[in-house]
């Protein structure tokens, strides 16, 4: 799985802005996530923004007053050069309909077409683009309703909803009244493979009926089967849990998460990709941290105890 957050479609923006012709004199975003894209090239360069409609119908957005210059254009007529941009493009469809319908008004001379994030079977289809990823891909703009959540563990507290306060976290009545109303912070459109959750599995009831009132999709609900807040507490292995169970789905590819300390310890048990929520931050196998107490074990086994206790004194008498 190929993940892209929105620091890294901003990051790869910025670095190469440098290529876009500087008689470029209008940025036009391709609905809907092309807008965003769109919207951070107007702004790291200081031009006039548009859609597709309006571009059609001759006009341009209104900016605030202290951004707006005097050499901008009034109108999309008046371009020397405009830069259309989407986001991504995997298949070209979305692209060649747009190509299709520009191509058809008066701009087609003026049209520079920017696709930021391509693959290696639409690279060759715009004039630009800045980033190869390859699929499957997935990216923090739109992976809520991408279908290769079908695929995916989603945590549910703090991804789908907030967590609870202190408070509302009493294992008790108020628990029952978060669970059984809290406002969801995300609806997804895609089904979920797996929600993976340490609320406790006496609260099935509950979490069942809240997913089916927010019209949440999913195939299954794996949740801690411990008799208590307390047992949990005391256990404290949140994201080892989640880990394991990650690990063993062998249909997933990538963990949903909103604990950065979890989403840690969930890829170094599981070996596998997790997006968190809190930090905007996707873990691959470059942040695998490994445990230190598996080193000291091979360590033991591969070095003489007489070494071993000779190179103890000797960090000793350096303290």
């Amino acid at each position: 799985m190929n993940f892209r957050t929105i620091n890294d479609l901003s990051r790869i923006i910025n670095n190469n802005l440098y290529r876009i012709p500087s008689d470029v004199d209008l940025i036009v975003g391709v609905p809907k996530s092309g807008l965003m894209a769109a919207s951070f090239i107007s702004l790291y360069l200081n031009l006039p923004l548009t859609d597709i409609d309006n571009l059609t119908n001759d006009r341009i957005y209104n900016s605030g007053i202290s951004k707006v210059r005097d050499s901008w254009i009034k109108k999309p007529s008046e371009a020397r050069k405009i830069l259309v941009v989407d986001d991504s493009s995997s298949t070209g469809i979305t692209l060649n309909k747009t190509k299709e319908l520009i191509n058809k008004s008066k701009y087609k001379d003026k049209i520079i077409f920017l696709v930021v994030i391509v693959n290696d079977q639409t690279k060759e289809l715009p004039d630009m683009y800045f980033d190869i990823c390859q699929t499957p891909r997935m990216f923090e703009w739109n992976y809520m309703h991408h279908n290769g959540l079908i695929n995916a563990c989603v945590d549910i507290d703090g991804v789908l909803c907030r967590d609870p306060s202190d408070e509302e976290n009493d294992d008790g009545e108020k628990y029952l009244n978060f669970i059984s109303t809290v406002e969801p912070r995300v609806v997804p459109t895609s089904k979920i493979g797996y929600l993976v959750t340490t609320r406790l599995e006496k609260y099935r009831k509950e979490t069942e009926k809240w997913l089916k009132d927010n019209n949440i999709n999913y195939n299954k609900l794996i949740m801690l089967d411990l008799p208590s807040k307390q047992e949990r507490l005391r256990l404290g292995n949140h994201g080892k849990y989640k880990g394991e169970v990650y690990k063993k789905l062998k249909d997933t590819n990538i963990f949903i998460e909103s604990n950065e300390s979890q989403a840690q310890t969930i890829l170094n048990i599981s070996k596998k990709h997790v997006f968190c929520v809190d930090n905007q931050k996707f873990y691959d196998m470059c942040d695998i941290v490994e445990d230190v107490s598996f080193f000291r074990k091979i360590f033991r086994k591969i070095v003489p105890f007489k070494i071993r206790r000779k190179l103890k004194s000797l960090v000793k008498k350096t303290k």
